[in-house]
């Protein structure tokens, strides 16, 4: 195949691909979401508060804490904060959540819950610590 055929063939394919995903395309396709309410606020030291409502039922708030760390320019952001959205299936979802330097930590009652301990798992622990070494680290 020569350059100019390669080019020719590239050209034609770029184009039928682009006229496939326009931006008529997906705005017909995708109801209109209009934003109810939006609210920020921050402080000299960087806490905040954000928060937004919209047309769609999906509501955001969320309250950052700056912790002053021993050095200049050093510390930590606490990010506490809630969300609701509307899921496909029609139910409205709500969580909350904290993120800090123990990470995300989200909490709704449509999450998955960690599975209780299962006792031979605590006998093993207990007549044979030496294999429990790294939770010791």
């Amino acid at each position: 195949m020569t350059p100019a055929v390669f080019l020719a063939v590239l050209s034609v394919a770029s184009t039928s691909a682009t006229a496939q995903f326009t931006q008529d395309n997906v705005a017909a396709s995708v109801p209109a979401i209009r934003i109810l309410s939006q609210k920020f606020q921050m402080d000299q030291r960087g806490n905040y508060l954000y928060a937004y409502k919209q047309s769609n039922g999906q509501i955001m708030r969320e309250v950052g804490r700056v912790q002053r760390g021993p050095q200049k320019a050093t510390g930590s952001l606490t990010q506490q904060g809630e969300f609701q959205f509307v899921g496909d299936d029609g139910q409205t979802y709500q969580l909350s959540y904290t993120a800090d330097e123990g990470g995300f930590q989200p909490q709704a009652s449509h999450l998955p819950v960690a599975p209780a301990q299962i006792p031979e798992y605590d006998l093993l622990r207990q007549q044979h610590p030496e294999l429990f070494w790294a939770e010791r680290l």
